[in-house]
């Protein structure tokens, strides 16, 4: 099965072979890299991991204790095996593993019809083309004052007044104006350029009709670069936790009112709480705006009012971070051109997109924001990644 890319604005489509694996994933030493290390041969290691470490996005990091006491620093570790790089049995029972926990939990269950249409994009954009939207009566208006222009000139034969008019409109001229694209350039990481035009994205996000929800929280999507390659930040859930145990999830919390101004103070009050490490590098983080969803489908994936807030976090690749162990498994990254594959993804009717690109599944409400955010705000560009060398692939 060839790996394409999952927007046709991406800058290269490269195809990778999928590669099949016959065991599970179920052991630290066997999805991460560099955690047993003999003292004999931990020189010969470190050699090698300076040899091999530049531009390799693909970091984990976990609770202190979680790691062996026989290793006095810590050593960068990196998952190198995806989800979606098992064999097919695997997959399907862990996809109906999903099914059946996501209508236990009632998530997405109820199905939307929408006012004209029941697909959401579809129903928004007639919402949007057939009723009073300021800037598109102001389009209207310049329209017919360009059609009676014409009509104008047309009964008055001036043919080549009204062709120099008309030429915008032809067939080829609209083609080649759809067909301009937006570059995001990404290829050495996020940057202040690349950053500003994800903020304007964002911001032109369509409003949503707010609903007063009782609870309320917030959760933060933590773009970064790892040695300079964009990619996002995950938290695997403790298996200690009531709730969720041992899922994928972004950093967030539930908003608390005597100490939240807003929803953003909630979101980097509890990332800082969960992975220690990140307040240190506070200075550099960039808050770029909330990707507005669908509120109705966010509170029936968890039951609460959830708001993403999409924040910059800065270059991490050589920042010693220190999950919550009472709260967090474990800390991975997974770069962001991984997310805009296609193969990378399963859909099905009324649940939310599943992410197989990394070490663990992303579902639910993490694979509904992951997709919300790819579909939203990167395919209004031509998003430019960086090559992705040999080595990142088991």
């Amino acid at each position: 099965m060839a790996l394409t890319s999952y927007f046709p604005f991406m800058a290269s489509s490269r195809k990778y072979g999928m590669k099949m694996m016959c065991k599970s994933m179920t052991t630290t030493s066997n999805r991460f890299s560099n955690v047993s290390i003999s003292p004999e041969n931990r020189e010969k290691v470190q050699n090698e991991e300076d040899s091999s470490k530049e531009r390799n996005p693909k970091r984990v990091w976990l609770p202190k204790e979680d790691q062996e006491e026989n290793i006095p620093d810590r050593l960068p570790m990196y998952w190198n095996r995806s989800v979606d790089e098992t064999d097919l049995s695997s997959m399907r029972s862990i996809i109906d593993h999903i099914g059946i926990q996501e209508r236990q939990g009632g998530r997405m269950r109820q199905r939307k019809l929408g006012v004209l249409r029941e697909d959401p994009a579809e129903d928004m954009r007639l919402l949007i083309e057939n009723y009073t939207v300021p800037s598109l009566a102001s389009a209207l208006r310049d329209r017919e004052d360009v059609l009676q222009l014409c009509a104008t000139l047309l009964a008055e034969q001036k043919i080549d007044e009204l062709s120099v008019i008309l030429r915008p409109f032809e067939q080829r001229y609209v083609e080649r104006r759809r067909r301009k694209e937006i570059r995001l350039d990404l290829s050495n990481g996020f940057d202040q350029a690349s950053l500003e035009m994800l903020r304007k994205g964002l911001n032109r996000m369509p409003r949503r009709v707010g609903q007063a929800h009782q609870r309320r929280a917030g959760v933060v999507l933590p773009l970064c670069n790892v040695d300079g390659v964009p990619c996002v930040l995950f938290e695997k859930r403790s298996a200690k936790l009531r709730a969720h145990a041992d899922e994928v999830c972004l950093p967030g919390g539930m908003v608390s009112s005597s100490n939240d101004k807003s929803i953003v103070d909630t979101c980097l009050r509890e990332m800082y709480e969960e992975i220690e490490g990140l307040e240190e590098n506070s200075q550099h983080v960039v808050t770029l705006g909330v990707l507005r969803c669908n509120w109705g489908e966010v509170h029936h994936l968890v039951g609460v009012a959830v708001t993403p807030v999409v924040c910059y976090i800065g270059e991490i690749g050589d920042i010693d971070l220190r999950p919550n162990s009472d709260e967090v498994a474990e800390c991975f990254t997974v770069p962001l051109a991984l997310f805009l594959e296609r193969e990378r993804w399963v859909r099905r009717p009324d649940f939310a997109p599943i992410f197989t690109g990394g070490p663990h599944v992303c579902w639910g409400l993490t694979g509904y924001i992951l997709n919300r955010f790819v579909k939203d705000v990167l395919a209004r560009y031509r998003v430019d990644v960086p090559p992705e060398p040999k080595r990142w692939f088991p």
